[in-house]
């Protein structure tokens, strides 16, 4: 089981270094180490929103030499990109943000972070409980079904959005489910899968969207919201979504995307799947909640 944010260390897609993405939750009271890249790249940290001010001793916007880092910022905008001058460069960059400060601590790395991404935790309550509204949810799904759109036109629209195509196929009676994507969108704690359905039978199969589930080791983890018809017609191939969200008590699952993902599927008779599949009541996209 991969759990991106106990680990601190988050990879998207495949890449050359483990570790070259990385999200963090905001927190004022961690100085946030960030191995920052020198012989090839930059590393860029981003934001939730703008930043209002960036202070340090050694980093410059122009090469210099006295300065240990070069640093492009631009004000209003909620990035900023830095490369290390010096093989043996190190810093604290205190980060104006929402009205607090928060600290980096930067290094020079020949493994450095390429993508720094700082999330503000959505959570309610002294326990720490997540609260994520089935609308917030549904914004999430369409935000997956218009992933390759995003990743084109509005990249910034992607930022905490981790993506892992697992190519995972799973074995049923009379039928197969193909597991096509699965995006992790780190604030709400929430993956949503992208699914096919391959029914290999003269009859259509009856299936039950709101008990659609992901077996991970010995955990299951049931949906909290569906985008699926719930039949799958003779000798066709269906498509479907659903998403999971926190760990089912409450609290946070920390999952990556690229797990080995077995999905669940429960049988209904034809009577049981149209009333599921009805029970959307503000959309014409079969949610089931």
């Amino acid at each position: 089981m991969k759990l991106p944010i106990l680990a601190a260390i988050l990879c998207m897609g495949s890449l050359a270094h483990a570790g070259s993405i990385v999200q963090k939750p905001l927190d004022e009271f961690v100085i946030y180490d960030i191995p920052v890249a020198s012989k090839t790249g930059t590393t860029t940290v981003m934001f939730p929103s703008e930043i209002s001010g960036l202070y340090a001793k050694s980093i410059a916007v122009q090469d210099q030499e006295n300065a240990g880092f070069l640093i492009s910022f631009t004000p209003g905008n909620f990035y900023f990109t830095i490369r290390a001058l010096k093989k043996d460069a190190e810093d604290h960059l205190t980060v104006i943000f929402n009205r607090k400060a928060y600290v980096l601590h930067l290094t020079a790395s020949e493994h450095p972070f390429y993508d720094v991404t700082f999330y503000e935790e959505d959570r309610s309550g002294k326990d720490g409980r997540i609260n994520v509204v089935p609308e917030r949810i549904l914004s999430l799904m369409d935000k997956a079904k218009a992933y390759p759109l995003l990743l084109k036109a509005e990249h910034d629209a992607l930022a905490g959005v981790l993506h892992a195509s697992p190519g995972i196929t799973n074995y049923y009676k009379d039928f197969t489910i193909r597991i096509l994507d699965v995006w992790r969108f780190e604030k709400e704690d929430t993956l949503v899968f992208r699914l096919e359905l391959e029914n290999d039978s003269n009859e259509a199969i009856y299936y039950k969207p709101q008990d659609l589930a992901v077996r991970l080791d010995e955990r299951i983890y049931t949906e909290s919201l569906a985008d699926a018809s719930g039949v799958m017609p003779p000798k066709s191939v269906t498509p479907a979504f659903f998403a999971i969200t926190g760990n089912g008590q409450g609290g946070r699952n920390h999952l990556a995307p690229d797990n080995k993902w077995n999905v669940l599927v429960v049988r209904a008779e034809p009577h049981q799947a149209v009333r599921s599949a009805s029970a959307s009541g503000t959309s014409n996209k079969n949610v089931v909640r």
